[in-house]
């Protein structure tokens, strides 16, 4: 259930980042802020294509981390490629049990994927709004939260995936 809704936030996420872009581009000045120091201000500008590769990225990963779960069933059949706690035992569960761990990855990349998203939106749009002249500083209240979204799904996810085996092991999922 929550994949699906990652899926649908990271397509939403793609989407808004490439209509923010696409909208902005025209009225974009030749030269925009490429790089930011730490106190917000731009301190490396560049060209107006070099906005267009850090757009890109977002969907280069996410195709990445999707393409990536296309192994994970393949991962499944060799316990020499995972190194998780209780391995052992782990695979001697049924095909039906792993599932629910194997289930647990596709998510965590899928969660993964929404955050840096999430970041990569906020970056460009803050960009943006600095090359048009609505603000001359990196709007640290927007990079925060995606920041934090990042790590919260990371320590989430991370720990699930430490102790699901153990549980499923147990009989408690």
């Amino acid at each position: 259930m929550m994949k699906r809704l990652y899926d649908l936030a990271n397509l939403v996420l793609l989407l808004l980042t490439a209509v923010l872009l696409y909208g902005a581009y025209g009225k974009l000045p030749a030269r925009i802020p490429m790089h930011f120091g730490l106190d917000g201000r731009p301190d490396r500008w560049g060209g107006r294509g070099e906005l267009i590769v850090l757009a890109v990225l977002p969907f280069v990963m996410t195709a990445a981390f999707y393409a990536l779960l296309r192994f994970v069933p393949r991962m499944s059949a060799d316990s020499r490629r995972l190194n998780i706690p209780h391995k052992e035992e782990f695979f001697r569960l049924p095909a039906e049990k792993r599932e629910i761990y194997w289930d647990l990855i596709k998510e965590f990349f899928a969660a993964l994927a929404v955050s840096l998203n999430f970041l990569f939106y906020t970056l460009i749009r803050a960009t943006v709004r600095i090359a048009e002249g609505g603000t001359s500083l990196l709007p640290f209240k927007l990079m925060f939260p995606a920041l934090g979204l990042m790590a919260l799904m990371m320590i989430v996810y991370i720990r699930r995936m430490f102790t699901l085996p153990g549980k499923l092991i147990r009989g408690e999922e």
